[in-house]
């Protein structure tokens, strides 16, 4: 048995002024994507361990990722997609295929782009059955659910099943070829919002509903049970949770379970309301404190959900509120670029932060010394969210802040990097618990690194490509019928 495996991941933020275009993806070609991915938490390790345990071949064609921005260029997804179909199409004799896709991928002219890119391997390879693995974060459209045989959906955030989801599916699929099961699959999408801030799924309202789906899969003749939150920033017909239910062969069963847990879904729509602190609430917040550290969340300038990675808004409370032992991250190249050119011990006057656009937040005037300087690679050994293992935030700078009260680190970096790794401070020398702040660019991602060094975690509403109150009136695909929006 041989399968062909590819994957083609993204998280594109309508909202972001920022594209998303060819020379932003990293990218893994045939042998090499089992040699990077292996020792990873990845879903493509779980489908090579997948290999291993259900006796088939992987024939690798391409991986190519991206951090979270604005939609993927036309050019872009049309050159990767075509890398991928040619892939397949030159590859030896194929039984089935394995598709990591994030989900919530948004192309120019193409809103449901995950969608489509399974529709065309479909049209490519006919009948030979098809399994997808997406991430929590997908809005999943009934065209996508159609063309697959199976879709898989990681049921943690932060995401550290991932291994899992994609062992999983490497066995559905491995079995479908086999003609031991005939997977059956059901969408339904209610219409509520459920906006990032509940999408914690180890707390309700998440919890009791991914209960319901695990305990589901446990049961005789369901082969999966998904259930996405959803992705609020991709401005796409079907924005907003799914649930996705694949029985062994009974499709009304598929369909009538996956109505059950979207009803629930339903029945708790009005704990779905926000009563979160903004940047001057929250950081009021964190001074006063007993528990230390305390790490903030600031939704606002959500790096994994992509928005830029420079907002001020926080930073500028920090300052102006005097708290003391704070510790941000911005990304700001101008800024590495100075520190660099002065050295370890100078003193510096930058201007940093809220140079992507105008969403988020002033560029402020920040004097300091020069504490580091790093080349901003990091390794994370533990499961942490988005399965990665390797990072760079590329040439790195830790600038010592104010004198006596009011001290805090502002650690810059040149490459935008999710907060998914404690690493990335520890990296430039910044020990967590000899910290009182700690602010986090970033949702629940974060909580998998932050939570084991963290005393108290405050979620921070602020302004940017994320805020997670975004006006209805912004969208212009997503449905107006949903509950929150009515």
């Amino acid at each position: 048995m041989r399968i062909g495996v590819a994957s083609f991941s993204h998280e594109s933020n309508s909202f972001y002024s920022q594209p998303t275009r060819i020379e932003d993806f990293g990218v893994h070609e045939g042998a090499a994507i089992i040699d990077y991915y292996r020792p990873t938490f990845h879903e493509i390790a779980g489908y090579i361990k997948g290999a291993e345990e259900y006796d088939f071949e992987i024939h690798p064609t391409l991986a190519a990722n991206a951090m979270p921005a604005g939609p993927v260029t036309a050019e872009a997804y049309e050159h990767f997609v075509g890398r991928i179909l040619k892939g397949i199409e030159d590859a030896p004799a194929l039984d089935g295929i394995l598709l990591a896709l994030h989900g919530a991928m948004v192309a120019e002219g193409i809103p449901q782009a995950d969608g489509e890119t399974v529709r065309r391997v479909r049209k490519l390879v006919g009948n030979l059955p098809i399994a997808v693995t997406h991430d929590y974060h997908a809005n999943v459209p009934p065209e996508l659910v159609e063309a697959a045989d199976v879709l898989l959906i990681y049921k943690t955030n932060p995401h550290i099943d991932q291994p899992e989801c994609g062992l999983q599916a490497a066995l559905i699929l491995s079995r479908q070829i086999r003609g031991e099961v005939e997977p059956k699959m059901a969408l339904v999408k209610p219409e509520v919002v459920f906006n990032i801030y509940f999408h914690n799924t180890s707390v309700a309202p998440m919890q009791p509903l991914m209960q319901r789906a695990i305990d589901l899969e446990a049961a005789d003749g369901i082969l999966g049970c998904s259930i996405a939150g959803g992705y609020q920033y991709a401005d796409v017909p079907h924005m907003g949770p799914s649930i996705v239910v694949v029985s062994d062969g009974d499709q009304e069963r598929a369909q009538a379970e996956a109505e059950k847990i979207g009803a629930a879904m339903w029945d708790i729509r009005e704990q779905l309301r926000l009563d979160v602190p903004d940047p001057a609430a929250a950081v009021k917040l964190a001074i006063e404190s007993e528990q230390t550290p305390v790490c903030l969340l600031e939704f606002g300038d959500n790096i994994g959900g992509g928005s830029s990675g420079d907002s001020t808004f926080v930073l500028e409370q920090l300052l102006a509120q005097g708290a003391d032992g704070w510790v941000v991250s911005v990304w700001d190249v101008e800024s590495v670029q100075a520190c660099f050119e002065a050295g370890i011990g100078a003193e510096v006057q930058l201007k940093v932060g809220g140079k992507t656009d105008d969403m988020h937040g002033p560029v402020l005037d920040i004097s300091g010394r020069v504490r580091t300087l790093h080349d901003g690679s990091y390794e994370e050994h533990q499961r942490r969210h988005g399965g990665g293992r390797y990072f760079s935030q590329g040439p790195t700078a830790v600038v010592a802040v104010g004198t006596g009260g009011g001290r805090g680190l502002l650690l810059l970096n040149s490459e935008r990097a999710c907060p998914n790794s404690i690493h990335q401070i520890t990296c430039a020398g910044i020990a967590p618990e000899q910290q009182k702040i700690m602010v986090a660019k970033g949702a629940v991602a974060p909580r998998a690194a932050y939570e084991p060094v963290s005393a108290r975690l405050i979620e921070v509403a602020s302004g940017g490509a994320t805020a997670i109150d975004r006006d209805p009136g912004e969208y212009e695909l997503a449905r107006k019928t949903l509950y929150e929006w009515r």
